[in-house]
C-alpha cells in the first residue's frame, strides 16, 4: 500500500491512498486485468473522496453525548480503505483502478463553513476526484463548491438536507442513495396524523433551523404548513441560526431556550423539527424538560433519532412519533431481525464490524456500490457518465441502508429512499420501534 501526502500545508489533514487488491476478495481475483473496458486515464487509476469527522469525541461531548462512544477516525479510515480494496477486486470504475482521498473534517473546528470549503478545493483543486462522499457536517458551501467544480457529491451528512431546488440545478452533481429530498417530506404530516400524533386540540410548532440557503424555511412554509391547514391544523414557526461550529452550540441552546418560552405560552402541544445536524432536538428537549413543558415530537431520519434516544430525556419523548427511511434509526436487535439484505451481507465482508450498528449498513456501502453500479462498465468516468448510470438504476439498485434496500432512480430523481416505516418511542428502552399496525409507506 503506498501512501503520499499532498504538498499544500493547509490540507495536512489530507491523505492520499492507493489500495491494492488483496487475496481477500479470492472470488473476485484478477478482475481488474480482464475487464473488458480500458481506463481512460493515461495513469490507470482516478481518485474518489471521502471526509470523516476527525476529533468527533470531543464535539459529540460538548452537546451532551458520550465521546468515548464514538470509533476513533483511524477505524473509519481503515473502513474506507477496506472499501477501496473491494471496490478495486471488482474492476474499480470503467477500467480503471482506484485511489482514496481522505479528508478530516474537525468536528472540533471553529467554522464547518471554512471546513466545507477547505474540503472542496482539496478534493477538485489538489486532487480532482471524480466523486465526493461527504459524511460529516459539510454546509451548503460544500454543495455549492463540488457543483461548481463540476465534482459529483454525494452529500449523506445531516447538516445541510438539499432541497429539490438543489438537486434540480445542480442535476448530474449531487446525489443521496438512501436519502429522501425535502421537498418530498409533504407526505409526512398525513403519516404522522395517520399514526396519531396530533391530538384534537392540536397546535403545532415548528423548530426551523436556519443556514442562509431558505431549504428548512421553505419546508415549513411551503411544505409542511399548507397541508397542516388543509387539515385545519394552527401552526407557527420559531426560526433559529445552526450552530457552525461545536464550540457555538451554545446560542444555540440560548435561541431554543427563548423557543421553549414560546411554544409553551403559545400553547403548542406537538414540535416538529426541520433538518439540521441533531441540533434542534439536541437543545430544545432538555431546556423544555427543565420547564416542565412537554409536547409530543414529530421527527424523521433527517434529524432526531440519534440525540432523541442519546441526549433528549426519556420523559420529554413520550408519545413522538417518527418517520423513518434508513434503518439504522432502529436499535440494533431490531435491525438484525429485518430480512436478509445483499448489499449488508456483501457490504459486511469489508466492512468495520460495529457493535451498535448491522456491521454492513452504511452509508459508505451505498457509496462505493452505486459508484460500481453506475459506472464499473462506463466508458469513462465523467459526471456524464455518472448520471446515466445512476438515472439507468431505476429501482435495481439495492442499499444497505433503506427498509428492503428499496431505492428508485430516474430522470431528475437522484433521491434514492422511497419506504418509510413508522416508529414510536419506547420509554422503556429509550429507543425507537415499530409502530404496531402501521404499515410500509411509499414517499412518491
Amino acid at each position: 500500500m503506498a501512501k503520499r501526502r499532498v504538498a499544500s500545508g493547509v490540507f495536512a489533514s489530507l491523505v492520499v491512498v492507493s489500495v491494492a487488491v488483496g487475496a481477500l476478495f479470492v472470488g473476485s481475483a484478477g478482475a481488474a486485468e480482464t475487464t473488458a473496458t480500458k481506463c481512460a486515464d493515461p495513469s490507470g487509476t482516478v481518485k474518489i473522496g471521502m471526509s470523516y469527522f476527525g476529533n468527533v469525541g470531543s464535539a459529540v461531548t460538548a452537546v451532551g453525548g458520550e465521546g468515548d462512544l464514538v470509533p476513533a477516525d483511524q477505524a473509519i479510515v481503515d473502513g474506507y480503505k477496506k472499501g477501496i480494496a473491494a471496490l478495486n477486486a471488482e474492476g474499480g470504475l470503467a477500467g480503471c483502478q482506484v485511489e482514496g482521498v481522505f479528508f478530516n473534517f474537525k468536528a472540533t473546528g471553529s467554522d464547518f463553513n471554512q471546513n466545507s470549503q477547505q474540503e472542496c478545493a482539496a478534493m477538485t483543486q489538489d486532487n480532482e476526484v471524480v466523486a465526493m462522499f461527504g459524511t460529516a457536517f459539510e454546509t451548503k458551501v460544500a454543495v455549492d463548491c463540488f457543483a461548481k467544480a463540476k465534482t459529483p457529491l454525494f452529500q449523506i451528512g445531516t447538516n445541510y438536507a438539499p432541497t429539490c431546488a438543489d438537486y434540480q440545478k445542480y442535476a448530474g452533481y449531487l446525489y443521496n442513495p438512501s436519502g429522501i429530498a425535502t421537498c418530498r417530506f409533504g407526505a409526512f404530516i398525513d403519516i404522522w396524523k395517520d399514526a396519531g400524533l396530533f391530538p384534537k386540540d392540536a397546535k403545532v410548532g415548528i423548530l426551523v433551523q436556519t443556514d442562509g440557503s431558505g431549504a428548512n424555511e421553505a419546508l415549513a412554509n411551503k411544505v409542511w404548513g399548507p397541508r397542516l391547514k388543509k387539515l385545519k391544523i394552527p401552526y407557527e414557526t420559531f426560526e433559529y441560526t445552526g450552530s457552525t461550529s461545536a464550540a457555538a452550540f451554545s446560542e444555540v441552546n440560548a435561541a431554543l431556550a427563548n423557543a421553549v418560552l414560546k411554544f409553551k405560552a403559545d400553547g403548542v402541544n406537538v414540535v416538529l423539527l426541520t433538518p439540521g445536524g441533531g441540533q434542534g432536538i439536541a437543545a430544545f428537549t432538555g431546556q423544555a424538560n427543565t420547564q416542565g413543558y412537554f409536547p409530543v415530537y414529530g421527527i424523521d431520519s433527517a434529524d432526531g433519532f440519534g440525540n432523541a434516544v442519546g441526549i433528549a430525556p426519556n420523559a420529554t419523548m413520550k408519545g413522538a412519533v417518527g418517520i423513518s427511511y434508513a434503518i439504522l434509526d432502529l436499535p440494533l436487535t431490531a435491525q438484525q431481525a429485518l430480512p436478509a439484505n445483499s448489499a449488508i451481507t456483501e457490504c459486511a465482508t469489508w466492512t468495520t464490524p460495529s457493535t451498535t450498528t448491522l456491521t454492513g449498513a452504511s452509508p459508505f456501502c451505498d457509496y462505493i456500490n452505486i459508484l460500481h453500479a453506475a459506472l464499473g462498465d462506463a466508458k469513462d468516468t465523467t459526471p456524464a457518465s455518472l448520471k446515466k448510470g445512476i438515472e439507468g438504476l431505476g429501482t435495481s439498485f439495492v442499499s444497505s441502508l433503506t427498509y428492503d434496500g428499496k431505492t428508485k432512480f430516474g430522470k431528475n430523481r437522484y433521491t434514492g429512499g422511497i419506504v418509510a416505516r413508522v416508529l414510536q418511542y419506547d420509554t422503556a428502552t429509550d429507543t425507537f420501534v415499530f409502530m404496531p399496525d402501521q404499515k410500509p409507506r411509499i414517499i412518491p
